[in-house]
């Protein structure tokens, strides 16, 4: 995808800047000094079906911050979690930790976060959407730093370090497209088991984020549609939610503000007004959708697209 022998050695540095941040998200790069002609990297990107996998070889250190502001700036969410070729350094959520040689580190590309890699590095990351995951933000930030203590770990690590290696190794999309469900799959219980979301609330709640994910579109998609669907009682889909603190109504409207805001800076969409947008994501009334968006963001649709 990218590789500085075919770049101009005075231009070396703002290409490869210009492509770590497109892979990712809104961010700021800042590479160690180093003379130009001695920069050397290669990036690699393909698709797992709904996942996507980035595969990075630098010379040089680098930081990579994502700011608060840039938090704000629309962009896929995503989930991505780093298989260490070689150490690194990063914080986010208020922790600091060294990632070790073939560790995994995760990081919320939807969240402020550093990542440090002093030196020469080799990194592989599997980037994942997070409506693809269906979890909510709390899960990801408890289970991040400490995916170590997962059952689930030296499983997940194998996997990723397995699927990450080589992008053509399994040649026909459909079968990349599988192997990226098996990955999101392992994936979600590795950040459950490592927050610990264990036993029947774990499974009913991952059932009920995955539905919201697959239906967020729908104007009906509620309690009452989710527990028909997952055949459990509404009255019991509460007591789960409950004991998770976990509001269904709140999570839904949440997505549907995301995907909305998504929309309306997405070129794409630029055709479609803010009540075409507003009904496409499952909100009845145009109004409705302006005032929530508002309380949530702090601006309106209209301000925001502009």
């Amino acid at each position: 995808m990218f590789d500085t022998e075919a770049v101009p050695v005075r231009d070396r540095l703002a290409a490869l800047r210009a492509v770590l941040v497109d892979q990712t998200v809104p961010s700021s790069v800042e590479f160690e000094p180093v003379p130009p002609a001695s920069v050397r990297a290669r990036v690699e990107s393909w698709r797992l079906g709904d996942a996507q996998v980035v595969k990075a070889r630098t010379s040089h250190g680098m930081d990579l911050v994502r700011t608060p502001r840039q938090v704000r700036r629309a962009c896929v969410p995503m989930v991505s979690l780093a298989v260490a070729v070689t150490p690194a350094h990063e914080e986010q959520f208020g922790v600091r930790r060294i990632v070790p040689r073939g560790a995994l580190a995760c990081i919320d590309l939807t969240e402020p976060y550093q990542f440090r890699q002093p030196g020469r590095h080799i990194g592989y990351a599997l980037q994942i959407p997070l409506d693809r995951l269906g979890l909510p933000g709390d899960v990801i930030r408890r289970a991040a730093p400490h995916l170590a203590r997962s059952p689930l770990y030296d499983l997940a690590s194998a996997h990723l370090t397995a699927v990450t290696r080589d992008p053509g190794q399994f040649g026909a999309a459909e079968v990349a497209a599988g192997v990226g469900r098996s990955s999101i799959e392992l994936v979600r219980a590795l950040l459950l088991s490592a927050a610990g979301e264990e036993g029947e609330r774990g499974t009913l709640l991952t059932q009920v984020r995955a539905y919201i994910a697959h239906h967020l579109d729908e104007p009906g998609l509620g309690p009452m549609s989710i527990a028909a669907a997952l055949n459990v009682s509404v009255r019991h889909l509460y007591d789960v939610c409950s004991r998770a603190e976990f509001s269904i109504e709140q999570w839904v409207i949440e997505k549907r503000l995301a995907a909305a805001r998504a929309d309306l800076t997405d070129p794409a969409c630029a055709g479609l007004s803010i009540a075409a947008i507003a009904h496409r994501r499952g909100f009845r009334s145009a109004a409705h959708f302006t005032r929530r968006f508002k309380t949530t963001y702090g601006v309106t649709p209209s301000e925001w697209r502009a």
